[in-house]
């Protein structure tokens, strides 16, 4: 082979970060797919001929923008489709949360992109068959350089089932492992890239899939010569040893395009040498930017028209933070919330940011998305009170410490991956689910397991372990999605499916607008319905930890 080089840009877990601009908060922003635009007109100018441009899932989701693109504005074609067109992607895959928007919406997504959709683990039950494109073959300067795609196998333990029935998602070591042999044994490309949809390791792990498969992959599979992958949002570089002693480089950009992986490949008779970097392009521009932002302008203009639509007025402030420590307005709007859709006993509910605040005023579309961030369906569930129990305990656990003194901490805390001189939480927050409908305190002094005390339903109704309720949780929590109905309430997977009352036909976020917009005004307000016990060490502890996690004190 002649010596030739080819250049790798990776973007991944965009989620709807499409113009550098923040519509949740009303101002500019980092990243984009504009300034990624930017970035790779430079590259392909720099080196016209060589590039291949990648995208690793998560794009449809996470944003105003994404949201308007998906429900608002319907038609044939999918607008952020255009923009990857526009910008020349080469390859794509499907991300967890762009599967959960839906068939139809990724339908369109699909069919507008003028590139593949890679998805080799993605299988339809009715014909044995790969779903998607299991891979693709792109050549470059004399080389052939194959792009294997996989999805994490974790999307039916998080995604309801309509949307995902009638396919299966095969583990993807397995699936990697059959398709790595056949494109060596068969298509005998140069180098093989393997495109992930899933972390480097952590995350969740059942005997059913393991969330982040990376570095198991890496070290169980030979043959792979370079892995792109995403989904944790964590911006990393490591080379991991295969099963043959060969070193492969691992990378992942991180989220939202602030910035991208760039991976160049020098061939040569000698064989392949891979060099790679994390660049930041959060404030990337110039000329190409500018005519992105040309190209797309009436989008952006309607974007920002509908997210700047005023719904109702708050009347009191919402601070996310209140949230770890006891009963909160924030929490609490959304348990109301739930339970009035949902017409259920008892909500579960979490945090969905470590942290936001909403300031009294009127309230525009994009607030709602500082209040609520995931398009999730909300289910009602048949628990018995022990179920109801042992979910809590479960979740509790994840939360918060076992305090054997006034001076220890209350919250589970340790040193942030991303950034190990701030401090932040063990666990992962959206697993921090506390009951609306429930009266109860949370002994902080109990070990795990033991700390709960449910005194009442709030409607007055006493509470017992072997009564039935029905329980309104979102469509990740109702499919398994933090194992808090799995391990917490012993349930298999198939039990949890013939639990199922009803779901709705709209997502959590869309009956927040309808409420606000029928009310006019809303002043959430703590219901003051669980507590940490005893008082006196909690809310020493809170103030702590409060200062730890937010560099201020609880109010």
């Amino acid at each position: 082979m002649r010596e030739t080089k080819v250049n790798i840009i990776f973007t991944t877990d965009i989620h709807g970060n499409f113009f550098p601009y923040d519509f949740r908060r009303g101002g500019w922003g980092k990243g984009s797919l504009q300034r990624v635009h930017a970035f790779v007109s430079q590259e392909v100018n720099r080196l016209p001929g060589s590039t291949i441009l990648i995208d690793g899932g998560d794009l449809l989701q996470g944003s105003p923008a994404a949201y308007h693109l998906n429900f608002i504005r319907q038609g044939k074609g999918h607008r952020a489709a255009d923009m990857l067109n526009y910008i020349g992607y080469d390859i794509g895959i499907l991300g967890n949360h762009d599967i959960e928007m839906g068939k139809d919406v990724v339908s369109r997504f699909v069919r507008s992109c003028h590139f593949p959709i890679l998805g080799a683990n993605l299988i339809d039950e009715s014909t044995g068959q790969c779903a998607l494109e299991p891979y693709a073959l792109l050549p470059r300067g004399g080389a052939t350089i194959a792009v294997l795609g996989l999805i994490t196998p974790a999307i039916p333990h998080w995604v309801p089932r309509s949307v995902w029935q009638g396919y299966h998602f095969e583990d993807i070591v397995t699936s990697a492992q059959r398709w790595v042999r056949h494109l060596r044994q068969h298509l005998h490309p140069d180098y093989i890239v393997l495109l992930l949809h899933s972390g480097m390791d952590d995350g969740i792990v059942t005997d059913d899939y393991r969330e982040n498969a990376v570095r198991e992959m890496v070290e169980q599979v030979s043959g792979i010569d370079l892995v792109l992958y995403g989904h944790d949002h964590c911006p990393h570089m490591e080379e991991i040893t295969d099963p043959d002693g060969r070193d492969v480089i691992c990378i992942n950009p991180g989220s939202e395009a602030h910035s991208v992986a760039e991976i160049t490949i020098s061939f040569s008779t000698n064989g392949a040498d891979t060099e790679a970097r994390l660049c930041y392009i959060g404030k990337t521009g110039g000329q190409h930017a500018q005519d992105f932002a040309r190209h797309f302008r009436h989008d952006f203009d309607d974007i920002q028209r509908w997210a700047s639509q005023t719904v109702g007025t708050l009347l009191s402030p919402l601070d996310i933070s209140d949230a770890y420590f006891g009963s909160s307005a924030y929490i609490d709007f959304i348990q109301q919330l739930q339970l009035q859709v949902s017409g259920a006993d008892i909500s579960f509910s979490a945090p969905l940011f470590f942290s936001a605040h909403i300031n009294p005023g009127p309230l525009h579309i994009s607030d709602l998305f500082n209040i609520y961030r995931f398009e999730d369906r909300l289910y009602t569930l048949r628990l018995t009170g022990r179920e109801i129990k042992d979910y809590l305990e479960m979740s509790y656990a994840l939360w918060t410490a076992q305090m054997a003194s006034p001076d220890d901490h209350l919250l589970l805390l340790s040193p942030m991956k991303s950034n190990p001189k701030r401090v932040g939480f063990t666990n992962f927050i959206f697993n921090f689910d506390s009951a609306g409908g429930l009266v109860y305190d949370v002994d902080v002094r109990q070990p795990a397991g033991l700390k709960l005390q449910i005194h009442r339903l709030t409607d007055g109704r006493p509470f017992s372990l072997t009564e039935t309720y029905t329980v309104a949780m979102t469509a990740y929590r109702a499919n398994g999605g933090g194992e808090l109905l799995t391990k917490g309430a012993g349930l298999s997977k198939e039990t949890i499916a013939q639990r199922v009352v009803k779901c709705t036909p709209h997502d959590v976020r869309h009956y927040m607008m309808e409420h606000i917009s029928k009310a006019g005004t809303v002043a959430p307000k703590p219901t003051s319905h669980w507590r940490f016990i005893p008082v006196d060490w909690a809310q020493a502890a809170a103030a702590r930890d409060y200062d730890l996690l937010f560099k201020g004190k609880p109010s």
